[in-house]
């Protein structure tokens, strides 16, 4: 059974009623972020609130996370209230697909669902939370070219199909990949997980690289260390 709560360094997510936890890949994306020169964040399906937490910790910025599960929720408001940022963290309980903002963000990140064609779960919160079925690729790239500005970016993190299926829908609004980093579990495994990051401005050069969390013996690889050590209490 997954632990009510998990302790970083700077803050704690507590995640008894939410429908996901926290998760290694997870904790990559949000260390992973650039986040210069990003003054309005947001954070599409936050769940527990993680990714708008660590993202607080390492910038100045406002930050907004939506997440449609009131259980989660409450869990994610929990996590906001306690934390050193809870100024900078307002929660919206709500569909993704119908928030409205009249200010756009600069910076927007998600980690949606996205088991499109696999089999699902009995449980409908962990169906919702994991499978494309609440929040499919073409709903995802019509909320960030809604709520984006013009030279604002977009970080998302997805296996490797539904990180293409994202990609076509996004070249085809006029965004440009920027940012990848594939994710290894270890060195015989294959792709895991991508982080993608876009953006419509043409001029930003692009970065591509590559993370293996484990060592073949099962332990964290310095890469890994050195992109946690900020968050993750025992690094």
């Amino acid at each position: 059974m997954a632990n009510s709560f998990f302790q970083f360094k700077q803050f704690t997510v507590h995640q008894s009623e939410a429908a996901l936890k926290v998760c290694t890949e997870s904790c990559i994306f949000g260390a992973s972020i650039p986040v210069e020169n990003a003054t309005r964040i947001l954070d599409i399906g936050t769940g527990t609130g993680l990714l708008a937490l660590m993202l607080a910790q390492k910038s100045q910025a406002s930050i907004e996370a939506i997440e449609l599960d009131e259980a989660s929720a409450r869990d994610a408001q929990k996590n906001f209230s306690a934390s050193s940022w809870k100024e900078r963290l307002t929660l919206h309980v709500e569909d993704a697909k119908s928030f409205y903002s009249t200010k756009k963000f600069d910076l927007i990140v998600s980690n949606p669902p996205f088991f499109i064609h696999q089999l699902k779960s009995a449980d409908a919160r962990t169906n919702a939370a994991l499978h494309g079925s609440e929040l499919k690729p073409e709903d995802l790239c019509t909320i960030v070219n809604h709520l984006c500005t013009e030279d604002g970016r977009f970080f998302v993190l997805l296996p490797e199909q539904e990180m293409c299926l994202l990609q076509t829908q996004l070249e085809a609004s006029g965004w440009s990949k920027i940012y990848q980093l594939i994710l290894y579990q270890e060195s015989n495994k294959p792709v895991f997980r991508i982080v993608g990051g876009f953006s419509k401005k043409k001029e930003i050069a692009p970065f591509s690289g590559q993370l293996m969390i484990y060592t073949t013996g099962r332990t964290y690889t310095d890469d890994f260390v050195k992109l946690l050590k900020d968050y993750y209490l025992y690094l």
